[in-house]
């Protein structure tokens, strides 16, 4: 690896720096007495992470995609009647509520003939299928909550697909040099990716099911049927019990997913998690000590240079107080699991079916100690109630009048000014808490005025009901009358119907003959057709294959007007190279040449200028 190699020769090289530098220069020897004279700690460690998640939870969305998608093929409706006023001419239907709206508004009479009423418009009544009921906005909502259940897994696996090693380095020191003390800390890390393939293949076939769960959902969203309630008002828990919810089993199917995704809002992860203490040799140790030279001279060297600047920089001052102590339960200080949290844990349909569990145990049990219902019903309303206000007591530390603690306070002497704002806050938090009871009795008011609305209304259709009924019990005993007569006259009648019958079996056999011509001629038809179809299909392939042999001729013919072109380029290439290198051949022939000539000239004249040397060396003797 190229950038490895580079990083050891600029270590290399960085080391042969230091050891110059600390031979010339003696503050290097002074601090390492100090650093070394003070306490210094320094470790290093490799841990390697390796996640596996699990995948159960895909498997469980899966076994629910049948009867979500036998609901979106064919969803429940209801009928939505829609009323309006229109013409006379427009009007295709009228029933009793046209009657009674004409009877309210009279001017709406054109005239009147005899005994006829003729209006000018008159009240219709348009019955149209409605799909945006109360269990479909339910599954539409379902669909939602589960892309953003399954998107925020999606998203969080593909950040943490991956396995990592990390080597950790920690240094901390505090010395004394010259008058100066110093605390020196260093915390360095690094991470890399661990390319263990069996369980990065792992992670990474869970993300491409993940993904293809997200296309199925996606899908879900876009069908007719979703995209028809997409401005439908979503559903809010708690979840209505409906006939159609709880008999249906598609519907309670998708109602058991929903309690599936309350409860389920962590991802779990199994988490492998392998430590090492990596050692120190005696280059390593030396490198750890010019670390800390090297820090040390950048900062202190540069403060010292930069003093007269900071003289002229803003001064914040300000007061530090003493710390309060607080008391804390020993759970706040544990870790809690490693599984991630990924939706909101806020009250949901799970969460709200246990209270309701842990409501009913508390009214039963009131119930067998109270001597009636509405007693047993206070007692538990009473403890729901207590719970939420011990909550607000706990949490805002608003302390009873008699409390031992509260007494002790009063006994100390503590800052008013403090005590004033502690007070004037939990205050403010009292009165918030009585807004938020108000409004809860409000709408316990409104919910009594509903249902008493309600209970008026019921009544009224009750006893119009009962009048219903009455009217149907005369109108069954006029039809009883009609069959006693029926009776009566039953030799007549069945003379009638077997007369009636005959005829019936006789345009039977008539449609029967005519039906078995028609189908022989259909048939005959038919294998008209297939063999003109057959015709023309063979004079086709003929068509296509003589088009298809003449294109690939045209094809053949390019091709081979290309080769051409290529080859008589290639020569002239080749040509051109062979004179480029006749050419250079020769360049280079002369310049050796010229090279040779050179030299032998030099050496010519060294040789005569050494000949002429030893000649005057032989006169002088």
């Amino acid at each position: 690896m190229k950038k490895l190699k580079d990083l050891r020769n600029f270590h290399q090289e960085l080391n042969s720096v230091y050891h110059d530098l600390e031979m010339d220069f003696p503050f290097p020897n002074d601090f390492y007495q100090a650093f070394l004279s003070g306490e210094n700690e320094m470790y290093q460690k490799s841990i390697t992470e390796v996640k596996t998640f699990h995948e159960d939870w895909i498997q469980t969305i899966e076994s629910f995609f049948p009867s979500l998608n036998k609901i979106i093929k064919d969803p429940k409706s209801g009928l939505r009647y829609e009323q309006e006023v229109v013409a006379i001419e427009k009007a295709k239907k009228t029933n009793s509520d046209s009657v009674r709206h004409l009877a309210a508004n009279t001017h709406l009479i054109k005239e009147m003939r005899g005994g006829d009423v003729i209006p000018k418009r008159i009240l219709t009544t348009q019955a149209e299928i409605e799909y945006a009921i109360y269990e479909n906005r339910f599954i539409k909502t379902l669909v939602d909550r589960l892309f953003d259940f399954v998107n925020r897994r999606h998203n969080l696996v593909k950040k943490n697909v991956d396995s990592f090693n990390k080597k950790h380095f920690d240094l901390r020191s505090k010395f004394q040099i010259q008058d100066s003390q110093v605390d020196m800390h260093v915390n360095f890390q690094v991470k890399e990716d661990l390319a263990d393939e069996k369980i990065n293949k792992m992670n990474n076939e869970l993300l491409a099911r993940i993904h293809n769960l997200l296309k199925l959902i996606n899908g879900l969203k876009l069908t007719p049927f979703i995209q028809d309630l997409k401005n439908a008002t979503p559903v809010k828990p708690p979840i209505m019990q409906t006939s159609i919810l709880l008999k249906n089993i598609d519907y309670k199917n998708c109602y058991t997913l929903w309690l599936y995704l309350d409860k389920y809002h962590t991802l779990d992860f199994d988490l492998d998690v392998k430590e090492q203490n990596l050692s120190f040799d005696r280059f390593y140790t030396k490198n750890v000590y010019q670390l800390a030279l090297q820090t040390f001279t950048t900062v202190y060297a540069n403060q010292k240079a930069l003093e007269d600047h900071y003289q002229y920089l803003d001064i914040q001052e300000y007061q530090k107080r003493s710390p309060r102590i607080l008391k804390k339960r020993m759970e706040e200080l544990v870790e809690s699991d490693p599984s991630m949290d990924v939706e909101d844990v806020a009250i949901n349909q799970y969460y709200l079916e246990q209270q309701k569990k842990q409501f009913k145990k508390s009214l039963d049990q009131n119930i067998e100690e109270s001597s009636s219902f509405e007693v047993a019903l206070k007692r538990a309303l009473r403890e729901t109630i207590e719970i939420s206000n011990a909550l607000y007591k706990s949490y805002f530390e608003l302390e009873d009048a008699m409390d031992e603690d509260f007494i002790f306070k009063l006994l100390v002497k503590e800052d008013k000014e403090e005590e004033l704002l502690k007070l004037k806050e939990k205050l403010r938090v009292s009165r918030i808490i009585r807004e938020v009871k108000e409004v809860d009795y409000n709408n316990s008011i409104r919910l009594e005025k509903r249902l008493m609305k309600d209970i008026d209304q019921l009544d009224k259709e009750f006893i119009k009901e009962n009048k219903r009924k009455i009217k149907e019990d005369a109108k069954r005993a006029g039809i009883e009358e009609k069959i006693k007569l029926e009776r009566q006259n039953l030799k007549k009648n069945q003379q009638e119907l077997s007369k009636y019958l005959k005829f019936v079996s006789d345009t039977k056999q008539t449609l029967t003959s005519e039906h078995q011509a028609i189908t022989q001629k259909i048939n005959e038809t038919r294998k008209q057709i297939k063999a003109e179809e057959k015709r023309l299909l063979d004079e086709e392939k003929k068509k296509v294959q003589l088009i298809y042999n003449q294109e690939l001729k045209k094809i053949r013919d390019k091709q081979k007007a290309e080769r051409k072109r290529m080859e008589e380029k290639l020569k002239k290439q080749r040509k051109l190279e062979e004179e480029r290198l006749k050419k250079q051949k020769e360049k280079i022939i002369k310049q050796s040449e010229e090279r040779l000539k050179k030299q032998r000239e030099k050496l010519a004249h060294e040789t005569f200028k050494k000949i002429e040397q030893a000649i005057n060396e032989e006169e002088n003797k």
